[in-house]
């Protein structure tokens, strides 16, 4: 009893302290969601974190979402751009990149860091507990560093010893943004149609090898996708979710995606793979290898979430072709 307890307690205490997280920029809102595919850098990857907003500007303050101490800083990475990286008491640690300028702390540091190394890539890792920060308090100013096409700033959540990273929609909680979950095309054994629901589409082989091209849209952005579900005959077949990424599979997103996919600068066009190819840990669900196999007529549904788990479901048939 007493060590239910204790479980019980350091969930409540988790609880807490995932909801006491804060949004880095005030008033903002997101422009990227976590794990979305991107072609830019020298591989293909899938996105680290989520984007904030600062109004198309660079220099908008950037704020510590929780009490933490400064565990590195990053200059002139190629993607990241700048970097900050603070550890937080609840294990922790977040991530803020593409940074103009740095806190007062920070910034002498940098100075005299760039005048010695110029443009070439700098790691610093600090002590622990020797710059601190509260919540709230400022760590560094947004900008465009690295790959970013806009003034952002880039938040990522990592475990400590940063092999694991997590969908920092699971501690920080913006404001939802009023858009439509949309299913725009359909890939079926690589012939590409625009999606009608109610429709009947064809496929052959064992099974239909399905991708779907679908967002959150909001106004003019697209937004990816947190979850995906995909049903036949009402039976659970196919399931990804984007709740946590092991740092090693950072670089192999095209276990989601598929190779069609492009994602740089202002075009992003990505597209969900929906059968068993190459297995990775967003892959929850995978009943490909118990479908009957005899199933020549079926109703399919995908039940689509965006980063905020709203939901949107949409249906067509399947029928084998001869």
């Amino acid at each position: 009893m007493k060590k239910l307890v204790i479980v019980f307690l350091t969930f409540i205490l988790s609880l807490t302290f995932f909801s006491n997280f804060i949004p880095p920029i005030d008033n903002s809102y997101l422009t990227s969601a976590f794990a979305e595919f991107r072609s830019t850098g020298d591989s293909p990857h899938f996105h680290g974190g989520i984007d904030f907003s600062s109004f198309l500007k660079e220099g908008i303050p950037i704020k510590a979402v929780y009490d933490g101490y400064l565990v590195r800083i990053e200059i002139n990475d190629s993607i990241y751009g700048n970097v900050v990286v603070l550890q937080h008491p609840n294990g922790y640690r977040s991530v803020y990149a593409h940074l103009s300028s740095f806190s007062y702390k920070i910034q002498p540091i940098v100075d005299d860091l760039i005048s010695e190394f110029g443009t070439n890539k700098i790691i610093v890792n600090f002590p622990e507990n020797e710059i601190i920060f509260s919540q709230g308090e400022v760590v560094a100013y947004t900008g465009k560093t690295g790959e970013a096409i806009q003034p952002h700033v880039h938040v990522e959540i990592r475990n400590s010893k940063e092999t694991m990273i997590f969908d920092p929609m699971g501690f920080i909680k913006p404001k939802p943004l009023n858009g439509e979950i949309v299913l725009k095309e359909l890939v079926i054994d690589g012939q590409k149609y625009d999606f009608v629901e109610g429709k009947t589409y064809e496929f052959k082989g064992k099974y239909p090898r399905l991708s779907i091209n679908a967002f959150l849209q909001v106004n003019k952005n697209i937004i990816g996708l947190k979850e995906i579900k995909l049903y036949f005959s009402n039976k659970l077949v196919y399931h990804i979710m984007f709740d946590e990424i092991p740092m090693e599979e950072m670089y192999k997103p095209f276990t989601v995606y598929t190779k069609d996919s492009i994602a740089a600068g202002y075009i992003y066009k990505a597209y969900y793979k929906l059968y068993p190819d190459t297995i990775g840990y967003s892959v929850k669900v995978n009943n490909f290898p118990t479908l009957n196999q005899n199933l020549d007529f079926f109703p399919v549904t995908i039940e689509l979430y965006d980063p905020w788990e709203r939901k949107k479901t949409f249906n067509f048939n399947l029928r084998r072709s001869n």
